[in-house]
């Protein structure tokens, strides 16, 4: 990332437009400084995390200052806001497309597509659609979490905010009972209900263990959310001005992570909504599909009785096969003492089948020769096993090579197992014809 300017006439991250007013829409602003960036080329976003804006695609992105800012750096867990910019004095040319605002040190950094020189004056609009669900899923995380913290190991030791439309999540020392998880989200929607008021305080003397390394307290501003008198806590993140805001909290599930720590999912205001709504939806199609009846322990009742019946299915399956195996390995006997080379293929059969027929040959190879077993069908993967003599075994695999591609394996002495990633047309026929040469 190249230097900015050494002086600024900025205001500072933590004394922004959207953070002094979080619910402010537009701001009129002027160019600082504007430096030409060419991103570093990356492979794909494995490694990117999902709060971040797009990855920046070929070319090059101007790294712009304003004298304040309504749109949001990415920080404290939120992601960054997205929004336009505008030049006041060209108000017919199509708005700048902005989706990467990012902290430097103390100073806002806009990542634009184009450049503005420095003096331009600018409407900034963000996306409010976007800010309001981030300031419920965050605020919404400040208030569960000060809730939680009145249970015995049940503080908040991180938390992250899921990409827009899915859940979020806050890791903690231990999981939580079902109706210790009840209770908390009853007490979240109470304290939504009453209607708390959510104030921003910036103390000269308040103090945070949670600053990033490059952000100077001296020079900068520590901000404390105050929800009632519930929770106090230092935020960079721009949150909501009282508690109906919110909406409603919904507690999700848990996941066992790192030991005995856990991490419970949630998710708040219209994205609670709007995920529930689709559960409901989601719930009743299944029902419909199962022909139950729509509602939850109904439909639960209705999987788990179709999930009974294909267990037993699939164990009545394996028990057919192993049968057909025992009748197919009768033939094989006779193939190998007439000193034939001996072909076995079905197409839906397992390992476990093959396996079962070579167990029940495996006294009349030793008598000589070799048994080719295979499984699959066009276009789709499938096993080969080869068993006899060693010698006979690695010249056959040797031919085989040669009319089956796509086919990786390996084995020793009197076995040799591959996989076939793909049959090929006319692969399967063609091994047969080999085996039967």
């Amino acid at each position: 990332m190249p230097l900015l300017p050494p002086k600024s006439r900025s205001r500072v991250v933590g004394d922004l437009a959207c953070q002094r007013d979080s619910y402010l829409r537009t701001l009129d602003s002027e160019v600082t400084s504007c430096i030409e960036w060419s991103p570093p080329k990356t492979n794909g976003s494995k490694n990117s995390s999902k709060n971040e804006g797009p990855a920046p695609g070929p070319g090059k992105l101007y790294l712009i200052e304003f004298t304040d800012s309504v749109l949001f750096p990415e920080g404290g867990g939120q992601p960054t806001d997205h929004g336009t910019i505008t030049p006041i004095s060209s108000p017919s040319v199509e708005p700048i497309a902005v989706n990467s605002i990012q902290r430097q040190g103390l100073r806002c950094v806009y990542h634009s597509p184009q450049p503005l020189d420095p003096g331009t004056r600018v409407r900034q609009e963000i996306d409010f659609r976007r800010r309001w669900d981030h300031m419920q899923q965050h605020t919404g995380q400040h208030l569960l979490s000060a809730i939680m913290d009145k249970y015995d190991n049940l503080e908040s030791v991180g938390w992250g905010m899921g990409a827009e439309g899915d859940i979020n999540y806050i890791d903690l020392p231990r999981k939580p009972k079902d109706e210790e998880m009840q209770t908390i989200q009853e007490k979240c929607n109470e304290a939504i209900r009453n209607n708390l008021s959510i104030t921003v305080d910036t103390p000269d003397d308040a103090k945070s263990d949670s600053l990033p390394e490059d952000y100077d307290k001296e020079k900068g501003v520590v901000r404390i959310i105050k929800i009632g008198d519930i929770d106090a806590n230092p935020c960079c993140g721009t949150h909501l001005q009282q508690t109906s805001h919110i909406g409603l909290i919904l507690l999700h599930h848990t996941q066992s992570i790192r030991g005995t720590n856990c991490r419970m999912y949630f998710s708040a205001g219209d994205r609670a909504i709007k995920l529930a709504s689709s559960s409901i939806r989601s719930l009743r199609s299944i029902g419909g599909t199962l022909s139950s009846g729509m509602g939850a322990e109904e439909v639960l009742g209705a999987v788990k009785k179709m999930s009974d019946n294909l267990t037993e299915s699939r164990r009545r399956e394996a028990k057919l096969l192993l049968e057909i195996a025992k009748y197919e390995a009768e033939r094989v006997k006779a193939d190998l003492k007439s000193g034939k080379k001996a072909w076995v293929y079905r197409s839906s059969g397992n390992l476990d089948y093959i396996n079962s027929v070579c167990f029940e040959v495996k006294d009349t190879l030793k008598e000589g020769g070799i048994i080719v077993l295979a499984s699959g069908e066009k276009k789709t993967s499938g096993q080969v096993v080869i068993v006899g003599e060693k010698k006979a075994v690695e010249e056959f695999v040797e031919k085989m090579k040669g009319v089956v591609s796509g086919i990786k394996g390996g084995g020793k002495g009197e076995r040799w197992q591959g996989k076939v990633i793909e049959w090929q047309k006319g692969e399967i026929e063609a091994l047969k014809n080999l085996v039967e040469s």
